[in-house]
């Protein structure tokens, strides 16, 4: 899987210090989840990106819990997974489940959060040892773009490429969306049921760079959730697939 102008793509950064943690309850559907991070604050001035909730991470987990149909018996891959929602919650339906993300900061977080949430992958309770050691989500550092980890993780003997991606508030700044559709393109199987699933608030109109890259790249777009917010932005859930 390639695209004209490859070498062009870069990473990005957007890794500054934590804060003080909260403790946050989620319902989706007939789920329920306790997630430690930080308390969201100015959404232009938080001092950290992932290691708190945000919006989009409603949307994707709304739909994954509605539509788990979809997800069942699947191999996912979250990227950018901050205190790892959207994942978990993916992790009560499919096969497996990555989480991702380009800072180690959030790690341990991250971890906690897992351990706090066994009861989404524990299907047949905390007693059972295959099954549910089996579909525990693993961690693991993974930079877009043209980068070692992603590099490391397609070499790993029992890597295949993943039946669904999901990513909730990556898009920041508009050099950041080709590095993570690169990294898309790099990792999602080229099957007709292969899905990108991407939500994210729109802040400073990304979409139309989200639309011409992920042509370049190959994809088809198409919208399942778009909302105008009072404030004017637009908060998006696509669907992308080859």
């Amino acid at each position: 899987m390639s695209s004209e102008g490859e070498d062009d793509v870069g990473v990005f950064d957007l890794f500054p210090p934590s804060e003080d943690i909260e403790i946050y309850k989620y319902n989706f559907g007939d789920l329920e989840l306790s997630i430690r991070g930080q308390e969201l604050q100015n959404q232009n001035i938080q001092p950290s990106t992932g290691l708190l909730p945000w919006p989009a991470a409603s949307i994707m987990s709304s739909f994954i819990a509605k539509h788990n149909e979809l997800f069942v018996d699947k191999n996912v891959l979250e990227l950018g997974t901050g205190v790892g929602i959207c994942g978990l919650i993916a992790s009560r339906y499919a096969r497996s489940v990555l989480l991702s993300d380009g800072d180690t900061a959030t790690f341990d977080q991250l971890n906690k959060n897992i351990e706090l949430n066994s009861h989404l992958y524990n299907v047949n309770g905390p007693s059972s040892s295959s099954l549910s050691q089996s579909k525990k989500p693993k961690a693991i550092k993974l930079r877009w773009g043209k980068d070692e980890t992603l590099e490391q993780l397609k070499s790993d003997l029992c890597f295949q490429p993943y039946d669904i991606i999901i990513g909730s508030d990556l898009i920041y700044q508009d050099s950041s969306i080709e590095p993570l559709f690169y990294t898309v393109n790099q990792l999602l199987a080229e099957t007709s049921d292969a899905t990108f699933y991407l939500s994210f608030l729109d802040r400073k109109n990304h979409l139309p760079t989200v639309e011409r890259v992920s042509k370049q790249f190959g994809f088809n777009l198409s919208y399942l959730f778009k909302q105008i917010l009072s404030n004017n932005n637009k908060v998006i859930l696509l669907k992308i697939v080859f």
